[in-house]
């Protein structure tokens, strides 16, 4: 198994760079809380958000439909995580480190500044920690039991 995750290790990122992605139905097998959530939320419907003019515009797809060119729409599982082709195998998911080194990542504010900048038309500065928690998706973290995690958007003040 170490010499699987050395290997990983080495290939991981140029596997995640290939594009390889799978989709959120994909994701919605193992993860379904955390499906009708992005559902239900604003990153599945970033390109209907978009006026008429500029649903076909690259540089405003860029960010509402990163993988229109794969026919996906609005902002999938996997513009946040990574492409999911190399680590969305159940048996590499029960293995966060094994995981992460086939290209899922854990999102950041610098993943979300990625398209949330100053220039953004919005009519509020984009406020990460408020933000995070109308996109959380209850789902345990790798290696955890379903219970272990208190989703962001429900966490007690």
């Amino acid at each position: 198994m170490r010499h699987l995750l050395a290997i990983a290790t080495l290939l991981g990122p140029a596997v995640a760079l290939a594009g390889d992605l799978v989709g959120p139905e994909t994701c919605k097998a193992c993860h379904p809380v955390a499906y009708a959530s992005w559902r239900e939320g604003p990153h599945a419907r970033a390109q209907e958000s978009l006026g008429e003019r500029n649903r076909n515009d690259r540089r405003c797809l860029s960010c509402h439909a990163p993988a229109a060119e794969s026919g996906l729409a609005g902002v999938g599982c996997e513009a946040c995580h990574g492409p999911g082709r190399a680590y969305a195998a159940s048996h590499v998911m029960r293995d966060e480190e094994l995981a992460r080194a086939l290209g899922l990542t854990v999102p950041t504010e610098r993943t979300c500044a990625a398209c949330h900048t100053e220039s953004t038309p919005s009519l509020e500065r984009f406020d990460f920690q408020k933000k995070l928690r109308l996109i959380a998706h209850p789902e345990p973290h790798l290696g955890e039991a379903p219970a272990a995690r208190v989703p962001a958007a429900k966490t007690p003040r």
